[in-house]
C-alpha cells in the first residue's frame, strides 16, 4: 500500500490549497445554509488532537493564502495543555488570523468513565468544554467534533446539533459532502488530491496539524517529532526559568 509521506509536507500543503483555489472551491466555516447551497465549497477542520505548534504553522500558510479554517480544540488531550501560557497563545494568534475554533470533544472518556446514557447527558459535558473554551478565549463556540469517534461510537451520533453546536459528523453533513480524512498520518479513505479533482460540489476534509511537517516523515516520525519538540520546549523553560531567578541547575548542562 503506497501511504503517500511526500503528500504530508508544508509545501504540499500549500500546494493542495492553491489547487482548491484554482478550481474554484470557497473555503467555509460550517453551515448548513452554505452546506444545502449549490456553491462549490471546501469545508476544512483541523481536529488539533496533538500539536497547537503545528496547527499555528498550517494558519500561517492559510492566511498567506487568504483561506480559513476550522481549528477543533480538544481538552483533554495527552499532548497539550490549553491553560499552559505558550499553548494559550498559539491558540489567540489562529483566532487572530481569522480562523474559527471549534471543540473537539471526547464523548469515548465520558462514556466510559460516566457512563453516559443518553444525548442530554453528553451535551451536559460538551456544554460544560463549550464555557471555558468561550470564556477562557473571549468567543463563542458553535461547532463540535466528536474525538476518535469510531472507538468511542459517536458516529451513531448524527444529530445536527449536540449543546447548540453544530455536529460536523451529523448526517445532514454525511449526505451533502464528499468526505476526506487523514487520521492516523495516511489517507484513510481517499488520496485528498485524487478527491480534488474529481469535481465534487462540496468537500468535507479533515486533517490534523501534527501529520503536516517540513520534510517527508513517517507518521510514527512525525508524532515522536510532536513529542520530543514540547518535550525540549518545557525543558528549556524550566532552565531559563533556573537562570531568570538566579538559582542552580543542579544536573544540568
Amino acid at each position: 500500500m503506497n501511504y503517500y509521506f511526500e503528500d504530508f509536507t508544508e509545501t504540499n500543503y500549500k500546494k493542495i490549497l492553491e489547487r482548491l483555489l484554482y478550481k474554484g472551491y470557497r473555503f467555509s466555516e460550517f453551515d448548513y445554509e452554505t452546506i444545502n447551497s449549490d456553491e462549490r465549497i471546501a469545508l476544512w477542520r483541523h481536529d488539533v488532537d496533538f500539536s497547537l505548534n503545528r496547527a499555528y504553522s498550517l494558519s500561517e500558510i492559510e492566511s498567506e493564502l487568504g483561506t480559513k479554517a476550522t481549528y477543533f480544540i480538544h481538552l483533554q488531550s495527552s499532548f497539550y495543555n490549553v491553560f499552559e501560557p505558550s499553548q494559550y497563545e498559539l491558540i489567540c494568534r489562529i483566532i487572530e488570523k481569522g480562523h474559527m475554533i471549534g471543540l473537539h470533544f471526547d464523548h469515548g472518556f465520558y462514556a466510559q468513565n460516566k457512563h453516559l446514557t443518553s444525548d442530554e447527558e453528553i451535551e451536559k459535558f460538551a456544554l460544560i468544554e463549550k464555557d471555558i473554551l468561550e470564556k477562557y478565549f473571549n468567543i463563542e463556540i458553535n461547532i463540535v467534533s466528536f474525538h476518535n469517534p469510531e472507538a468511542s461510537n459517536a458516529l451513531c451520533l448524527q444529530q445536527d446539533y449536540y449543546g447548540g453546536m453544530l455536529n460536523v459528523y451529523s448526517k445532514t453533513i454525511s449526505d451533502n459532502c464528499k468526505y476526506c480524512s487523514d487520521s492516523n498520518g495516511y489517507w484513510r479513505y481517499d488520496r485528498l488530491q485524487d478527491v480534488i479533482e474529481k469535481n465534487y460540489k462540496r468537500l468535507h476534509i479533515l486533517t490534523h496539524p501534527t501529520w503536516w511537517v517540513p520534510n517527508e516523515m513517517s507518521p510514527y516520525d512525525r508524532i515522536k517529532r510532536c513529542i520530543d519538540g514540547r518535550r525540549n520546549a518545557i525543558l528549556e523553560s524550566y532552565c531559563d526559568m533556573l537562570t531568570q531567578f538566579g538559582r542552580e541547575n543542579i544536573g544540568g548542562g
